[in-house]
């Protein structure tokens, strides 16, 4: 039987360590084992993991910290897919850790079964673009231009004006995701589930901090803006001039 892919767990406990394992290889994944952060890099590189599983509070460098360098690394390892795996349940600690680009965020103590479930929700999300990213009857896109921004979906690569912008996976996928569908209104429990495919306790504040991102990161634009409806959503808007 062919594995589903390898996964790299950086977990300090080895109890936790050895119940991911053996929950990993009962469904047919190659897990790697790392017990500190120090080589989580160097790991990657060699072993190409299909995904990250990331403790927070490792004993020589902060999951923040070791996350931020996972995106900073060149293509295509910068868009490894993290899944953070932590005792840090407060809705700040998620949005702190999904504003640095992680993919999922799972508390602990948790069901070994729902980690599995998560795992193989991320890898699908993160191996082709969603339907909702594709256009009606067309067959899925993986870059799009509009005036002077284009998005390289495979290249997690956005430019405005010929110039690169440095955004995280998932600031990509939102902007992606609006601009596939450009005038329409989004609500934000609708991004939620459009483009990080499932829903936390004060999920929506996520939204919100990720479009203030954009805007930061994109600037001000004659032939387009992200346009905030007030009590309502967002939606991406393309300005006519006459």
């Amino acid at each position: 039987m062919n594995s589903e892919g390898k996964i790299l767990v950086v977990e300090d406990e080895p109890n936790i360590s050895e119940v991911v394992k053996l929950y990993l290889e009962h469904s047919n994944f190659e897990a790697i084992q790392l017990f500190r952060g120090g080589n989580v890099l160097k790991t990657i590189i060699n072993e190409r993991p299909s995904l990250v599983l990331l403790d927070i509070m490792l004993p020589d460098i902060s999951g923040y910290e070791l996350c931020e360098e996972i995106r900073k690394m060149d293509a295509p390892f910068h868009h490894t897919p993290i899944i953070f795996l932590t005792a840090k349940g407060e809705s700040l600690d998620k949005l702190r850790g999904f504003n640095l680009g992680v993919d999922d965020y799972l508390v602990k103590p948790f069901d070994p079964n729902e980690l599995i479930a998560r795992i193989k929700a991320v890898l699908r999300r993160t191996m082709q673009p969603p339907a909702e990213m594709t256009g009606p009857q067309s067959s899925p896109r993986k870059w799009l231009e509009m005036g002077n921004i284009m998005i390289d979906l495979e290249q997690y690569r956005v430019t405005v004006g010929g110039n690169r912008i440095e955004l995280t996976p998932k600031e990509i996928e939102l902007l992606f995701f609006l601009m596939s569908n450009p005038g329409r209104v989004f609500t934000r429990e609708d991004l939620l589930g459009y483009v990080w495919n499932f829903d936390f306790t004060g999920g929506t504040r996520t939204v919100d901090a990720h479009v203030k991102n954009l805007r930061k990161k994109l600037g001000q634009h004659e032939t387009w803006n992200i346009q905030t409806l007030w009590g309502i959503g967002y939606s991406f808007e393309v300005v006519q001039h006459v």
